[in-house]
Parts: C-alpha cells; structure tokens; sequence
C-alpha cells in the first residue's frame, strides 16, 4: 500500500477532525458505560476544527498526516513535554492523538506514523515518547507494543456515584 506521512497543514484540518469524529465513536463503543460521558456528548465540529487549529499553530505540537490520493488516511499528534513528571526525564513528547480511517487500520498506516513521529523526536533530540491507550483497545496495544512500547503504569478508576 502506498501513501505519504507528511506534516499536517491547514488545508488537511477538515479531514482531521471528521477522522477525530471517526475515533470519538470507536472510542465510546469500548468505553465502559459508567465512564465517557463526555464522549458521548455531540461533538462541536466547529470548536474542534479550532483546537486542532491552534495546535497546527503550536510550535510545542507536531501533528503527521497520512496521505494517499490526496485523503487523509489518518493522523498523528504529539506534544512536547517540558517538565519531567516521577517516571521521566523533560523533555519528551506525549502522543496525544493517533487516529486512522476504520477501512486502512491494520495496513501499516498506523506504524508509519508512529515510526515517522518517533523518527522527528529523535531528531529534535527527545529520548522518550510516551502515550495512553484504553484498556479495551487491543488493536492499538498491539500496535504499540510491536513497536516497543511498555507498560508504565496503570490507571484505575472507581465511579462513587452517578451525576446529574
């Protein structure tokens, strides 16, 4: 399969946020029901097409798209950390995004990406990128894990009660 990872620009923002979109709904499907209320709220397509506007702005944040034909198969977006928290040393680059359109998952899309954005940090001379992933995402652990990322730590959580 052939496609190119470059840097997102302006003229990719609709793209991006129809994919965020795309992943907001995987996301609650897998999500369990006590948990995501948030994501189950009808996004505003206008208030996230800002903030990925914003971060396309932002030189702390670098954002790749992958492009076949001129459409965006997927995207990935990280930002750099500049304080060092109790596992690492500052700076690093959290991956706070990486999303690819449902029919080119598990193609090698999501390696290039991940491959490309560590390949930028490396040279911008990070040693470390870190990332969060759900519990119930295997296809994205799996992913990770391929490309040699470990499990840090855990996050646990325990609803008390339900809100209003």
């Amino acid at each position: 399969m052939n496609f190119l990872i470059r840097f997102a620009n302006y003229n990719d923002l609709d793209s991006i946020v129809a994919l965020y979109a795309e992943t907001i709904k995987y996301i609650c499907h897998i999500t369990p029901n006590k948990f995501g209320k948030k994501l189950k709220k009808p996004l505003n397509l206008s208030a996230e097409k800002q903030s990925f506007t914003k971060a396309l702005d932002d030189k702390e944040t670098v954002i790749f798209v992958a492009e076949q034909r001129k459409k965006i198969l997927g995207f990935v977006m990280g930002v750099i950390e500049n304080h060092p928290d109790d596992f690492l040393e500052a700076p690093y680059l959290t991956i706070q995004y990486i999303t690819i359109r449902e029919k080119f998952r598990c193609t090698g899309v999501g390696k290039a990406l991940m491959e490309k954005t560590e390949e930028w940090a490396a040279q911008k001379g990070f040693s470390t990128l870190e990332l969060t992933v759900s519990q119930n995402n295997e296809p994205a652990q799996t992913l990770f894990h391929r490309l040699g990322y470990s499990p840090l730590e855990i996050r646990m959580v325990k609803k008390l009660t339900e809100c209003a």
